[in-house]
């Protein structure tokens, strides 16, 4: 009887209009995307308004990649976990979904205590390999102040992570979207709190961070407590390596979507600190159009994201016109952001750098000038990046990983990384274009995947004896 009760629990996934249901799981999804993304920018803004400019903000700028591999990690199992799940509902497999939760729960907890201890091990060499000897390694004390209590939230923002997804997958979006949120607002409070009237400058803001980050994950473990479509047990705790393995194929997307995001901090920071004698200012004013740039990819994967339960559940069951359309609305609406953000960066980027402290007057007209250009030319083309992004996600959302990856590791490593380091050879500006012919490249190849994908569901269509598709046997594909 339970198990029919679970099993209904989300059948309208495969009833309700498919807008509505959009609707419904991606507002609350791109929300708590982007306030896991505005954590290190509030900070990043408070330190710029408060008189650390340059070093104290291009300090969060170096320790950014770090958070941003916390991030990798969390959704890497979180994601795909979500992803595991709502394939196996639409199958009406109930066992393995507890058992799936349960397992990636046991993996965030040993991601974070691991990330940590290796963060706090290694702090100086891994701060200096983001960006941290420039400036005659003036920026090296400033890092080190912040990461403290960055690196000792790392567990429970992992945690946060894996469990948020959960969530949104079991039908409770908004409860989602609240718990994230309720994190931010604290960092947010405590921030001003901490910096001015705490004068604990640097230290305040991590520490802001941190309590913000707790509070979050309270909120969202409190939710395993009520579930709706599935009930953890004791049993669920005992790690399937089977499943799990299953699980981080279908997130292996989200994990790379992030993870190059480090790779691309690490090669721009290194080569700033090459281009640039006094590298502070650079890599700071850079790391403000990185961060800018991952609000508006907050924002489309928290689309694609959002619509993954409908689209896994609805490709578990086999309803491909019901994918099909819930793609056409998400590519509609990602395409809207990417426009409004294309708009947005051409015609103000000098009002996006003054928010973090940036102006004409507090950097050098090389310096500012770089800054126009990451956002006019470096993220210009954000239009295709969102694109490109949404199909990365659609695919994890669908079972098939290889693809997903392929398309996550193309436009930011295969491309954009070898650009980086070759066009300035011929000379120093034309590495901004790296990004955007990588843009390019990379659209052009996901178009073809999602043309053949879509084929290829048509003729599945007409096939019902075909076996059906599980976690595992999707993971293949």
């Amino acid at each position: 009887m339970e198990r029919q009760n679970q099993t209904q629990t989300n059948d309208f996934l495969g009833t309700a209009k498919v807008g509505k249901l959009l609707a419904t799981f991606a507002i609350p999804c791109v929300l708590s995307l982007i306030i896991q993304a505005l954590y290190n920018i509030v900070d990043q803004i408070f330190i710029g308004q408060s008189g650390y400019l340059p070093l104290g903000n291009t300090a969060t700028g170096v320790v950014y990649p770090l958070t941003v591999i916390a991030l990798a990690l969390g959704l890497f199992i979180g994601n795909g976990t979500a992803a595991a799940m709502s394939i196996n509902q639409g199958q009406n497999d109930i066992e393995s979904t507890h058992k799936s939760v349960g397992t990636g729960l046991v993996a965030g907890l040993f991601a974070g205590v691991l990330l940590t201890a290796v963060s706090f091990a290694f702090c100086d060499p891994v701060l200096k390999f983001f960006g941290a000897s420039g400036s005659g390694a003036a920026i090296l004390p400033y890092a080190r102040e912040y990461s403290v209590f960055i690196f000792a939230g790392f567990t429970f923002f992992i945690l946060a992570c894996v469990i948020n997804p959960v969530i949104r997958a079991d039908g409770s979006p908004k409860y989602a979207m609240v718990a994230m949120a309720a994190g931010a607002i604290t960092n947010i409070i405590l921030d001003p709190v901490f910096i001015y009237a705490g004068r604990m400058g640097m230290n305040g803001a991590a520490l802001a961070t941190f309590i913000g980050q707790a509070v979050s994950f309270v909120l969202h473990g409190v939710y395993l407590f009520k579930t709706r479509s599935f009930r953890l047990k004791l049993s669920s705790f005992i790690p399937d390596f089977k499943l799990l393995l299953a699980s981080l194929k279908l997130g292996i997307s989200s994990f790379l979507t992030q993870f190059s995001i480090v790779i691309i901090s690490v090669v721009n920071n290194n080569l700033l600190v090459r281009y640039f004698a006094d590298a502070a200012n650079a890599i700071g004013i850079f790391t403000v159009a990185f961060k800018v740039f991952g609000i508006v990819i907050s924002i489309v994967v928290g689309i694609a994201s959002g619509g993954q339960p409908v689209v896994g559940y609805n490709y578990g069951a086999k309803k491909y016109e019901r994918v099909k359309s819930a793609f056409k609305i998400i590519l509609a609406a990602s395409a809207i952001v990417g426009a409004a953000a294309t708009a947005l960066f051409e015609a103000c980027p000098q009002f996006l750098l003054g928010i973090f402290g940036y102006t004409a007057e507090s950097c050098s007209a090389a310096e500012f000038a770089l800054g126009i250009s990451a956002f006019r030319i470096y993220i210009g083309s954000i239009f295709l990046t969102c694109i490109i992004k949404i199909a990365s996600v659609f695919f994890q959302s669908i079972g098939m990983p290889v693809k997903a990856m392929l398309i996550a590791l193309m436009r930011d490593v295969i491309f954009v990384v070898p650009l980086a380091y070759i066009l300035p050879l011929f000379y120093r500006e034309a590495f901004y274009w790296s990004a955007p012919i990588s843009d390019v490249l990379t659209f052009a190849a996901s178009s073809v995947m999602l043309v053949l994908t879509f084929k290829n569901m048509s003729k599945d269509a007409s096939s019902p004896s075909r076996r059906a598709l599980t976690p595992q046997s999707a993971a293949r594909g």
